[in-house]
Parts: structure tokens; C-alpha cells; sequence
């Protein structure tokens, strides 16, 4: 199963990199643009015109517990 290692996006109109760090970290860049929210737990994201406006930078790792056994 894939887990969020980072929450993380990037402003192209201010140019802000914005990380949400744990649950219900809701994070908006400075010219309040974009937004995220959600930290390992889930990805929520939020614009105020276009999804073009965010770059994702979100990054993930496989979790070996969830793994079925053989």
C-alpha cells in the first residue's frame, strides 16, 4: 500500500512551497492561491482559479507491513 511520506505543493503564480506536516495541517501560500491540507494521512488540495496555478511535489513510499504474505 502507498503512503504519503510528503504533503507538499508549489505555487506557480507566488512561487511559495507549501508542506502540510500532520493531520488537519491546512497550509495556504502567501498570495493565497493554492492550499494543502491533509499531511501523512490524506492529500486535499484547494485553488483559487485554476489547478494549473500548483505544482505537485507529493512524494510516497510503499509500506512493507501491508504486504500479503506467501
Amino acid at each position: 500500500m502507498r503512503k504519503i511520506k510528503r504533503n507538499a505543493a508549489q505555487c506557480r503564480l507566488c512561487g511559495d512551497i507549501i508542506e502540510s506536516r500532520y493531520t488537519h495541517d491546512f497550509v495556504m501560500c502567501k498570495c493565497k492561491s493554492c492550499f494543502v491540507d491533509g499531511g501523512h494521512e490524506y492529500l486535499r488540495r484547494g485553488f483559487a482559479h485554476s489547478p494549473d496555478d500548483m505544482i505537485e511535489l507529493s512524494e510516497y513510499y510503499e509500506d512493507e507491513k501491508e504486504k500479503p504474505e506467501k
